[in-house]
């Protein structure tokens, strides 16, 4: 007996309709249509939920209908060559995944090495020490200026970065009866360090940021300046270099 004819008998011995039949099995009418006039077939799954809501053995359902069996062992050979073409892509996944990670954990630890030695020289070199009340390093210049770096420390692991979270050194000191703030701050185009000149007020906060402009003028009028600028390049790449 064809599984078509073998639905009809199934649903016409329980007196439901084809509606009734698409509902336990979440297909449409039509679809119950199709496999009772064999315009289709029930994929594996449905076959075995047939099955199992009904009592009868998938044997049963399917003797005599060639076709079907056919179909169902077509599925059965697919479904074991995506498992074992599924199983193959995974264990290559994972190996690369694992040399991806070797490679990574290499560059993190060599960068590391090479960041914080670079660092440590650049402080020494400029006699910077560590002020364990503020938490930064500080160079005295005079009574009134310094020049300020952050405690650096390479980002972990697996914050995936390959360089300090933030490289900067500032200057604080009074010129002309104002109080300035100049940054220097990560490698712009052309591989130049950016600066950037700030008026404070008497408590120290930031009052105005100078434009280019501002700047070049500042720079032409006081040579103080011109020199901090220099002289603050010239540490930022010794601290910074790697």
């Amino acid at each position: 007996m064809k599984l078509g004819q073998t639905i009809i008998n199934i649903r016409k011995e329980r007196k439901m309709t084809q509606e009734e039949f698409a509902r336990i099995f979440h297909v449409t009418r039509q679809t119950v249509s199709n496999w009772e006039n064999e315009k289709s077939y029930p994929d594996l799954e449905t076959l075995v939920r047939i099955s199992e809501e009904f009592q009868i053995s998938l044997d049963a359902m399917l003797k005599e209908d060639v076709q079907m069996v056919k179909k169902i062992n077509r599925e059965i050979q697919f479904s074991q060559k995506f498992k074992k073409s599924l199983k193959t892509v995974l264990v290559c996944a994972g190996v690369l995944l694992l040399l991806g990670a070797g490679v990574y954990g290499v560059m993190w630890q060599k960068a590391k090495t090479s960041l914080e030695k670079g660092f440590q020289e650049g402080i020494e070199k400029n006699q910077f020490q560590f002020d364990k009340k503020e938490g930064y390093y500080k160079k005295t210049v005079s009574e009134d200026a310094c020049y300020i770096l952050p405690n650096q420390k390479m980002p972990g692991c697996f914050d995936f970065s390959l360089h300090f979270h933030s490289t900067f050194l500032d200057y604080y000191g009074p010129e002309e009866g104002q109080n300035i703030q100049i940054r220097w701050s990560e490698m712009g185009k052309e591989d130049k360090i950016v600066s950037s000149v700030f008026y404070l007020d008497a408590e120290g906060n930031l009052e105005k940021s100078l434009s280019e402009k501002e700047e070049e003028s500042l720079c032409e009028k006081n040579e103080t300046v011109r020199e901090v600028l220099k002289e603050g390049e010239r540490i930022f790449m010794e601290v910074y270099k790697e």
